[in-house]
């Protein structure tokens, strides 16, 4: 007798949280915001129809209960712990679904940290349980968006009171920008930089450990208007000039295929690489993509 390979069961718990089509959630936006918003969900034994930010109004929700959540480091940071002892990177995978910015998706997280705390870690790769996979899919895209941003940023040597700012402009898809402080932090440690997504109007700045003041991050998210750039350097047109004459210059014409290189310089970067810029320094449409 022959028996066909079954899937493990996953160890029992306490039930999954249903959700309540009357409750919708406030929060501050932020992924500690949204951590916090779970353990208050948690305690009341209900997960909510609709998670929004503090101050816009709710939807999703039918009718009924608006719970305002305070973000507290500790709390979050214990929800934070207990995810990752479950399945590591899954706080990870949650955050960057999120910055995808599609409607709905906080919810869909979640009803995935609840899946995992009550069935267990198998439930976070589950793609028949929708929110697993929702999550898996917009981490990918937003992870990729956050790739290519590492790839295709080009910094512009700005001058104010003899500091130097080094300044990029992109147009990402989705909001990355808190997900690549890490990247150019180790890349450029010593370096005061911006990099200005254009599509929301915000920045990440990067302040040098010499110029921060005690306790003040490395890093943080501001408006893009309230910036004080100063004057392009006298020599960044130079640069700029020669960066194209290299690219020209190692241009084969003949191995050139669009279709491929559309697939992995998307045209919403165009207008922000030196190298696409026409000789005369006019740039492109920044609204292409």
């Amino acid at each position: 007798m022959t028996t066909s390979p079954t899937t493990p069961p996953r160890p029992a718990g306490p039930p999954a949280l249903p959700v309540d089509p009357h409750l919708a959630v406030e929060t501050d936006g932020t992924l500690a915001g949204l951590l916090c918003a779970y353990a208050e969900t948690y305690k009341r034994s209900a997960l909510p129809a609709s998670v929004g930010l503090i101050g816009e109004p709710a939807s999703g929700a039918l009718f009924g209960d608006v719970l305002r959540v305070e973000t507290e480091a500790a709390i979050a940071g214990r929800v934070e712990r207990g995810l990752e002892r479950l399945v590591p990177g899954l706080v990870g995978r949650i955050h960057r679904a999120v910055l995808g910015e599609r409607p709905g998706i906080e919810v869909a997280a979640l009803r995935l940290a609840d899946a995992v705390r009550a069935e267990g870690a198998a439930a976070a790769d589950d793609w028949t349980f929708e929110p697993a996979r929702e999550v898996a899919q917009w981490s990918g895209r937003v992870g990729r968006e956050a790739h290519r941003m590492e790839a295709f940023v080009r910094f512009e040597r700005y001058v104010a009171d003899d500091a130097e700012t080094w300044v990029a402009t992109a147009r990402p898809e989705y909001h990355v920008l808190p997900i690549l402080h890490g990247h150019f932090s180790t890349r450029y440690p010593t370096l005061a930089w911006r990099i200005v997504d254009a599509r929301r109007g915000l920045a990440l700045v990067h302040t040098p450990a010499p110029e921060r003041a005690e306790g003040e991050p490395a890093t943080r998210i501001v408006p893009a208007v309230t910036l004080g750039l100063g004057d392009e350097a006298p020599d960044e047109a130079a640069y700029q000039r020669m960066w194209r004459a290299y690219f020209q210059a190692v241009t084969i014409p003949e191995r050139r295929n669009l279709a491929l290189h559309l697939r992995h310089v998307p045209k919403r970067y165009w207008p922000y690489l030196t190298e696409k810029q026409p000789p005369g320094g006019v740039r492109l449409d920044a609204g292409v993509g």
